[in-house]
């Protein structure tokens, strides 16, 4: 596969473009063309979709994409290509699995298959949220705390001793070694020392992960994410991201959130551009693994309906064509502490286990509030292992069900409550009326979708 060193000779070399026409005479016109062409259509009573052709259209659809388009350097204004060859030797190349934390606490992260019978591995955290300072160490253990979860993926740090972290600026630096520093603090303090970490979320440029490119801070077993800007773009932060991880030997995953009612259109191109991204993704970043997040443009959460259809449909044409290692997120639009919350967890959770993708949440409220904790993400990792016993039909009727149980409460969403509310931060245990909840709506859950 090429080096790092020729993407970026062509983030150097390649067509120049202004990143409107890139948007607009690029993106969002290939996009309408391809779905139109491969009569791509979302239907929002089949969710999980048994149409094994349309997975293979859409994979089709996204290959053209990615050999058309290829990927617009905003620090440049040009256009980094690849041709057939070169994606499908990443493709050939991409790992079928790689080892994240260590020693007892090392999982095997693998490329699932649709309907996949083995236990996918649960990623916890509030992953994209800021989380205070003070609440950050008791925060993370509680995800740590539960041996369903297998790796970790927390907020970052935007205040650091009283000051607001501002992108390029000194505090950066310190804000993102403060978050490994407390992360390695809670694995130890949890008796998780090994537990594999995605973090750096406190580094929004480059400065960050340069800063903790050392054992004492993100090990070779750690992982950290690359973003695609959208749509199909990068920039010299990115980039550099990617380089400074690439030589330094921790895990760089690429991250993808195509906007639903943006360039890429609605869900059906939002789903091709997804393939394009990832496809694109490994050869621009080396990524051994990929995170797969539709953003809707009016709910942001991935439990809207066309948010989850993209995580099948995404999920099943990658598994079936490319077998990329592939989680996908699970982010809320209601928060812990909230009965809503369940439902919209196990809606979502059970697309992505039965789809091809382990699940990574729970981001609750969007990540806009600290108002999570493990106990919800507790309950990902249940529905998540009871659906490997599910095929797509049965998934899809539960899914759907699910889905009418919160879909007219997304546009106001119960918040939940804060961190310090859910639990006794020192002894970092549920507090009494929130584990009622969870065993409540465990049961109540349970008894619809049949499987405990």
């Amino acid at each position: 596969m090429m080096s790092i060193w020729e993407v970026l000779d062509r983030a150097e070399t390649g067509q120049y473009m202004d990143e409107r026409d890139f948007d607009l005479k690029i993106v969002a016109k290939r996009c309408k063309e391809l779905v139109k062409e491969h009569d791509i259509k979302f239907n929002p009573s089949e969710i999980i979709t048994t149409d094994d052709s349309m997975a293979d259209d859409v994979f089709e659809a996204g290959m053209k994409l990615a050999l058309d388009t290829g990927i617009y350097c905003i620090s440049t204004k040009r256009i980094i290509k690849f041709n057939e060859e070169e994606i499908k030797e990443g493709m050939e190349t991409a790992p079928r699995e790689v080892i994240v934390g260590e020693g007892r606490d090392a999982r095997v992260l693998y490329a699932r298959g649709i309907e996949d019978a083995r236990r996918p591995i649960i990623c916890g955290g509030q992953a994209g949220a800021t989380i205070p300072e003070e609440w950050y160490v008791p925060m993370a253990m509680s995800y740590m705390k539960e041996p369903l979860i297998d790796m970790i993926n927390h907020g970052g740090i935007a205040i650091v001793e009283g000051r607001k972290v501002r992108t390029h600026s000194p505090l950066e630096i310190q804000a993102t070694r403060r978050e490994l520093s407390m992360l390695r603090e809670a694995a130890a303090r949890s008796g998780r020392p090994g537990i594999g970490l995605i973090a750096g979320e406190s580094s929004v440029s480059a400065l960050g992960d340069l800063a903790i490119a050392s054992e004492r801070y993100m090990r070779t077993c750690d992982s950290h994410l690359v973003a695609l800007l959208n749509e199909l773009k990068t920039d010299y932060d990115r980039l550099s991201k990617a380089v400074n991880f690439t030589e330094y030997g921790a895990y760089n995953v690429t991250l993808v959130d195509p906007i639903i009612g943006g360039y890429a259109g609605g869900p059906e191109g939002v789903a091709i551009c997804f393939i394009a991204s990832f496809l694109l993704g490994r050869l621009l970043y080396k990524s051994e693994y990929h995170i797969c997040h539709p953003i809707h443009f009016r709910y942001v959460s991935t439990s809207a309906v066309e948010c989850m259809w993209n995580l099948n449909i995404v999920g099943q044409a990658m598994a079936r064509n490319a077998k990329f290692i592939i989680m996908g997120d699970v982010w809320t639009s209601a928060g812990a502490g909230s009965e809503m919350i369940f439902y919209e967890i196990a809606a979502n959770t059970i697309t992505n286990v039965v789809t091809g993708t382990h699940p990574l949440g729970v981001s609750a409220t969007n990540g806009k509030y600290p108002h999570a904790s493990g106990l919800e993400t507790k309950f990902m990792a249940e529905i998540a292992i009871a659906s490997t016993k599910l095929n797509r039909r049965n998934a899809n009727e539960i899914v759907v069900n699910l889905a009418k149980k919160y879909k007219d409460r997304m546009s106001n969403p119960d918040i939940g409550k804060p961190f310090p509310e859910l639990y006794d931060v020192r002894k970092v245990v549920p507090k009494s009326e929130w584990m009622e909840l969870y065993r409540r709506m465990k049961e109540e859950i349970g008894e619809i979708i049949g499987l405990w």
